[in-house]
């Protein structure tokens, strides 16, 4: 039993040894990836493109020029574009969350924008950030306290 136990809590200190970035080239990146990337930031420098790999996780994330960070799924489907100096281009935003944000926020942008099969978070300008369903049904809303 003890040697049962001495294995496995090996195993679990061993795993993130497994982990793994590198740097790769934009061309390196899954054709669906690359579409995305030139389409949502045509005028923007490519600055660093890697591949992370974890035990049971591959995934690719840029830098852009302004601040601009990305992450892709391993088969290049887009998951994440957070924007420091400006907006999430409209075309990464679904159309519903796109309309609940100018309706519920005028004059507010989406800075980031992050997503999954079963949920969509987004953070505005404002520190506000909203968290919808898989249908585009919001289901949370975090508003930020000032001091």
């Amino acid at each position: 039993m003890k040697r049962l136990i001495y294995t496995i809590l090996t195993l679990m200190l061993a795993l993130p040894v497994f982990a793994e970035d590198i740097e790769i080239t934009f061309d390196k990146l899954p054709e669906k990836a690359q579409k995305v990337v030139l389409k949502a930031f045509p005028d923007k420098k490519i600055k660093k493109v890697e591949i992370e790999r974890r035990a049971s996780l591959t995934q690719y994330e840029l830098k852009l020029s302004d601040g601009i960070k990305m992450q892709f799924a391993k088969d290049g489907t887009f998951t994440e574009c957070e924007c420091t100096k400006g907006a999430v281009p409209d075309m990464l935003i679904p159309s519903k969350i796109r309309s609940f944000v100018a309706k519920e926020f005028p004059g507010r942008i989406v800075t980031r924008i992050e997503h999954d099969s079963k949920l969509y978070e987004i953070s505005l300008d404002n520190g506000v950030e909203l968290c919808f369903n898989s249908s585009f049904r919001l289901i949370d809303i975090d508003r930020a306290v000032e001091i």
